[in-house]
């Protein structure tokens, strides 16, 4: 009974969280670009001794930080080169999907057009169909109704 319960609890938590799931949507206008963001280069010097040969120079150690920038700008400007290219072939995507899409009720109207076309033809002629029958009736019935009155 309990396992029942907690099964069903936790079917409708997966269902709920689903629900509420699915209106969020990342939209990436929201956050801006990353080359907008600006790299910080930090550099803390610590308090020189009186030999400075056992300590490595301040420009082996900047140039060091500026290439790990640079290797790192590089590889976000990279990624972010890629993300730009994949929204766009999605943005391509969606595109040519809704010109598919609009063909496809472009005919499904034409053809539902004919087809109501077909229907009220089909009506009229069907109502032509019953008018010849009942006066084909009508007839027959004055025929027998004379020859009842002959004999």
């Amino acid at each position: 009974m309990k396992k029942g319960i907690i099964s069903i609890l936790m079917a409708l938590f997966v269902i709920t969280g689903a629900a509420f799931a699915d209106g969020m949507v990342f939209d990436p206008t929201e956050y801006p670009t990353i080359s907008d963001i600006p790299v910080s280069k930090k550099t803390e010097v610590s308090a020189q001794t009186t030999s400075s040969s056992s300590i490595p120079s301040n420009t082996s150690i900047n140039k060091n930080i500026q290439t790990n920038a640079n290797l790192a700008q590089t590889a976000i400007s990279e990624q972010s080169g890629n993300f730009n290219n994949a929204l766009f072939e999605l943005d391509s995507a969606q595109v040519n999907l809704r010109n598919e899409l609009l063909e496809y009720q472009s005919k499904f109207q034409e053809v539902d057009t004919q087809y109501q076309l077909i229907k009220e033809q089909r009506k009229v002629l069907d109502d032509q169909i019953k008018t010849v029958e009942r006066r084909i009736k009508d007839i027959e019935k004055s025929k027998n109704h004379i020859r009842k009155t002959m004999i």
